[in-house]
C-alpha cells in the first residue's frame, strides 16, 4: 500500500484547521497569563526580567500563528543549548516548501510549536525547571474529586479482595478489561457503576453492561488480542511498558491498572515512560508524580475518603519501593520523529536505545491521541486501513503493541467496511455540520493491537 500523505494545516476539512487558527493561540494566551502570574508573585527581580521576556516571547508566537508567518530552523546556538531541536530542522529541511504556522504537516508543526515554546523558557535562566502547564495540570485533577474518590474506593476494596483471594483466570479478564477501559476513557467513565463490586460480581448482568455500553464507541476493539497475548508469556518475563499521555485524572487511571496489574500478579512489572520537558499542556514527566502523591494526601485539596486515598497512595509508593513500579523518559518521546523511528538504526534521540530495551517488554501500552498520531505518521490513511499496517515498521519489530486512545483528532485505522459511513451520518444527527469530524470529539475510541511479529 503507498503511504497516504500527512495532514495539514491549510485542509479546511480538517480537524488540523480549526486547531491551530483557535486552539494553540488560546492555550498560548493561558500559558502566557500563567506566567505573569507567577512573575508578580516573585520578588527576584531577575525572575521577573526574565519572565517578562518570556511573556513577550509567547505574545510573538501568538503572533506568528496569526500572521501565517513562516517556520524557521533553530540556529546553532539553540541545537547547542537542547541538542534534540536538530530533528525539527532535519525534518523541515526535508519538506518541499517552506511550511507556514497555518500551513503544513500538522503533526511536525505541533511538535514545533510545543518545543519552540518549551526552548523560549529554557533559554532563560531562572525558568529552565519551570513547568508552563503544571498550574492546568493540577487544576484539572483537583476538579476531578468525584471520579477520584470512586475510583479509589473501587481500587482498596478489590484490592483486600486479589490480596486473599485465588482468582480464576475468567474473572481476570473481565477485570482487566474493566481497567483497560477506565485507562482508555479516563473521567468520561462512570466509575461508580462497579464501585462496590466483589469479585462475584465482576461477571455479574451489571458489570457486562457497563462494559457493553463502553464498547459501543470503541470503534477498533483488539483487546481480546491483547489478552491472549499478555497470557500467553511466561510468569517471570511479563513486564508492562506504559507510554504515558496526560498527567492528573488519566495518570491516576494508569496507576490504578497498575495497582490492578500487580495485585492480581498478572505481571511482574510496570514500567512509565513519561516525557522529558513539559508537553502537549498536559502530558506526564516524572516529577508530575510527587505532584500527584502530595496532592492526593492533601486533605486542603481532596478532604473526604481519606483512608481510600492513603490506600492508594501506599499501594503504589509499595511497589515503586520494591521497583515493581518505575518511572523513566526520553528525548525520543519530544523529537521530530513519529513512531516509526522507533529502531536499531535511530541512535540520536534515544530511538535505538528504547527499540532494544522494548524487545524484552511483554505489552507496550501506548496511551492518547498524539502518542497514537505518532504510531501511524499522521496520516491520511482511509479508514479501513489494518493498525498492522498504518504503524508500517512497528508491525514486525518485535514490540508487542497495545494503543489506548479516544480520537481527538483526523487519523483513525482499523475500522470495519460500512463503520466509517454509519459514523458522519450519527454524527451529523447529532446536530453537526461536517460529520467527517466525528473522529476529532473525543466520543470515540480505538483500542488496537499489533503483535510485533506481523508479516
Amino acid at each position: 500500500m503507498t503511504i497516504p500523505q500527512t495532514y495539514d494545516l491549510s485542509d479546511p476539512k480538517s480537524f488540523a484547521f480549526s486547531t491551530a487558527r483557535q486552539r494553540w493561540p488560546t492555550i498560548l494566551l493561558k500559558a502566557q497569563q500563567d506566567v505573569q502570574k507567577f512573575v508578580n508573585l516573585s520578588n527576584n527581580e531577575e525572575l521577573k526580567l526574565q519572565g517578562k521576556n518570556i511573556v513577550h516571547a509567547i505574545e510573538q508566537i501568538i503572533e506568528n500563528i496569526k500572521n501565517n508567518s513562516p517556520l524557521r530552523l533553530f540556529t546553532d546556538a539553540e541545537i547547542l543549548l537542547i541538542p534534540s531541536l536538530q530533528s525539527y530542522n532535519d525534518d523541515l529541511k526535508k519538506l518541499d516548501s517552506q511550511p507556514t504556522w497555518l500551513s503544513g504537516p500538522w503533526l511536525l508543526i505541533e511538535c514545533y510549536l510545543y518545543r519552540l515554546l518549551d526552548l523560549r523558557i529554557k533559554s532563560e535562566s531562572k525558568w529552565i525547571d519551570y513547568d508552563i502547564f503544571e498550574n492546568q495540570k493540577r487544576e484539572a485533577f483537583e476538579s476531578s474529586a468525584k471520579g477520584i474518590y470512586e475510583l479509589a474506593i473501587r481500587v482498596k476494596h478489590l484490592s483486600e479482595q486479589l490480596k486473599n483471594t485465588s482468582v480464576e483466570e475468567e474473572k481476570l479478564k473481565a477485570l482487566f478489561e474493566e481497567f483497560i477501559d477506565i485507562s482508555l476513557w479516563g473521567n468520561a467513565t462512570d466509575l461508580s457503576l462497579l464501585a462496590n463490586a466483589t469479585l462475584e460480581d465482576i461477571q455479574s448482568r451489571q458489570g457486562k453492561e457497563a462494559r457493553a455500553k463502553s464498547a459501543e464507541n470503541v470503534v477498533d476493539n483488539d483487546l481480546p488480542q491483547a489478552w491472549k497475548h499478555l497470557i500467553s508469556v511466561p510468569q517471570g518475563k511479563r513486564r508492562i511498558d506504559v507510554v504515558l499521555d496526560n498527567a492528573g485524572f488519566e495518570f491516576y487511571t494508569d496507576l490504578a491498572l497498575t495497582i490492578f496489574l500487580l495485585d492480581a500478579k498478572l505481571v511482574d512489572s510496570v514500567v512509565f515512560h513519561c516525557k522529558t520537558r513539559p508537553w502537549m499542556v498536559s502530558d506526564t514527566m516524572i516529577k508530575d508524580y510527587k505532584i500527584f502523591i502530595d496532592d492526593m494526601l492533601n486533605e486542603k485539596v481532596f478532604p473526604d475518603h481519606h483512608d481510600e486515598l492513603q490506600y492508594f497512595v501506599n499501594s503504589i509508593e509499595h511497589y515503586k519501593s520494591t521497583g515493581q513500579f518505575s518511572l523513566t523518559d526520553s528525548e525520543f518521546w519530544t523529537s521530530s520523529l513519529d513512531y516509526w523511528n522507533l529502531g536499531p538504526e535511530e541512535t540520536k534521540y534515544g530511538g535505538a536505545e528504547l527499540y532494544h530495551y522494548l524487545q524484552s517488554s511483554c505489552l507496550v501500552i501506548i496511551k492518547g491521541d498524539l502518542n497514537y498520531r505518532k504510531l501511524t505518521g499522521d496520516r491520511q490513511w482511509p479508514r479501513t486501513t489494518p493498525f498492522k499496517v498504518a504503524i508500517q515498521s512497528l508491525s514486525s519489530s518485535n514490540i508487542p503493541i497495545l494503543a489506548l486512545r479516544t480520537c481527538k483528532a483526523d487519523v483513525c485505522v482499523g475500522l470495519d467496511e460500512g463503520m466509517e459511513e454509519q459514523l458522519i451520518k450519527k454524527y451529523k444527527n447529532m446536530g453537526n455540520d461536517s460529520g467527517e469530524l466525528w473522529c476529532s470529539c473525543g466520543k470515540w475510541a480505538v483500542i488496537s493491537f499489533c503483535s510485533g511479529n506481523e508479516a
